[in-house]
C-alpha cells in the first residue's frame, strides 16, 4: 500500500534488477517473476535519472494483458 495523505491509498510494486539494500527493513518483499524478464532487462538498459525517471522515452505497448506477454514494442527516440 502506498499513499501520500488522506484518501490517496494505492498500490505500487518494484521489479529490481540489482541489490537495493537501502530498502531493507522498509518494504515487504514477495513474489516471483514467472515470465517477461526479457522485457524488464530491455527496459533497464535505458537507465534512469536521479528522479527515477527514464532518461529517454522507452516504448509504447499496443496490446497487453495478464496472459499475453507477446507485446509489440516500439522504441521512441526523443
Amino acid at each position: 500500500m502506498a499513499n501520500t495523505g488522506p484518501n490517496t491509498n494505492g498500490s505500487q510494486f518494484f521489479i529490481c534488477t540489482a541489490k537495493t539494500e537501502w530498502l531493507d527493513g522498509k518494504h515487504v518483499v514477495f513474489g516471483k517473476m514467472k515470465e517477461g524478464m526479457n522485457i524488464v532487462e530491455f527496459v533497464q538498459c535505458f537507465g534512469s535519472s536521479a528522479l527515477a525517471r527514464p532518461t529517454r522515452s522507452l516504448l509504447t505497448v499496443d496490446k497487453s494483458n495478464k496472459f499475453d506477454l507477446n507485446l509489440k514494442i516500439k522504441i521512441i527516440d526523443n
